[in-house]
């Protein structure tokens, strides 16, 4: 049984009477909320903010371009630069620049680089290229290496190769490889190719052999293939896999592709040989070539379900009636 509070001692409670009589005032006071010079209202700003990013209000600009200059509160300033890039505030970039040059928190100067990628303002790649190599944090960098990318021209491409190749985060050199990859530099795939041999993160070997397919990927194939037989990382193999069926089109990584014990490289070969069919077939010769209708139907019950869900789509566009069938699909007789 849990005992019974014992009763507070009287002189106590007197003592306590006297303190409340001498402080009147104090009683009074005690649920009202402070002057408003001594408190806090940061989390009154982020209201605000906020409910200028839910309307989109652009007559909210002002005051959000004031707070993020220079609102003392991390979090009003961060938020005011989202909510500014939100809004698509063409006139904001001074204000993101200036906090992505000296903001003291990190988390505010990454919201700047977003900022500027995503409204891809008229600004001088060298104002992301220096806090791309200098910023102490990886993050920023990370953010500067995107927005790059987004942003492009002539000088973007050159921007990305020596932090692909020297700075010390994973994250940063992956990012500047994506980067490298949206703007299809012609700079890049030499680069590209001594970090897939060199790099000693799987991250960034990944990014670096996607960039290759997407750039160059004919003369990049036997570097594929090199990555293919020598690699147990099956993030990289599907990477590589990408990469050669994009350099050597044709059934032979098909064939390759659809014995693999990788669902995801059995996905993107059958992926591939339904395109190349279609492509290489007239809508009215398929419908008369059997051996395409019977192979099709052989996929009815893969294990791979997304090759089982084109299948069916791909027969019953051909006329035949698919019902459910265990696991797969069958075809009605």
């Amino acid at each position: 049984m849990r005992p019974i509070p014992k009763p507070i001692a009287a002189p106590v409670i007197v003592l306590l009477l006297l303190v409340i009589a001498a402080c009147p005032a104090a009683v009074g006071q005690a649920g009202e909320p402070p002057p408003a010079d001594m408190r806090d209202d940061a989390g009154d700003r982020l209201s605000r903010i906020e409910q200028a990013m839910w309307a989109r209000d652009p007559e909210a600009t002002p005051l959000l371009r004031k707070w993020a200059a220079g609102d003392p509160n991390d979090h009003v300033r961060e938020r005011s630069v989202g909510a500014l890039a939100l809004i698509r505030d063409a006139e904001a970039a001074p204000v993101f620049l200036g906090r992505l040059d000296g903001d003291p928190s990190p988390a505010v100067r990454r919201a700047a680089a977003e900022a500027i990628g995503l409204l891809r303002h008229g600004v001088d790649i060298r104002r992301l290229a220096d806090p791309l190599r200098k910023d102490p944090d990886a993050f920023v960098r990370a953010e500067c290496a995107r927005a790059i990318g987004r942003i492009g021209g002539d000088l973007a491409g050159p921007a990305l190769l020596i932090p692909l190749v020297q700075d010390p985060s994973p994250e940063v050199r992956a990012l500047a490889a994506e980067a490298l990859a949206v703007l299809r530099s012609k700079d890049a795939p030499e680069v590209l190719r001594a970090v897939v041999q060199q790099d000693n993160s799987i991250l960034v070997r990944i990014y670096a052999v996607r960039a290759l397919a997407e750039i160059s990927p004919g003369p990049s194939a036997s570097l594929f293939r090199a990555v293919w037989d020598g690699s147990s990382d099956p993030d990289l193999r599907l990477e590589a896999f990408r990469g050669l069926l994009l350099a050597e089109r044709g059934d032979a990584w098909e064939r390759v592709g659809l014995a693999d014990a990788d669902e995801r490289v059995r996905f993107l070969a059958f992926q591939e040989w339904l395109a190349r069919t279609l492509e290489t077939r007239p809508g009215f010769g398929r419908l008369r070539d059997t051996d395409f209708a019977a192979r099709l139907e052989g996929f009815l019950t893969d294990r791979v379900r997304g090759i089982r869900e084109l299948a069916k789509e791909q027969m019953e566009s051909l006329g035949f009636r698919i019902r459910p069938s265990g696991f797969g699909y069958a075809v009605e007789p």
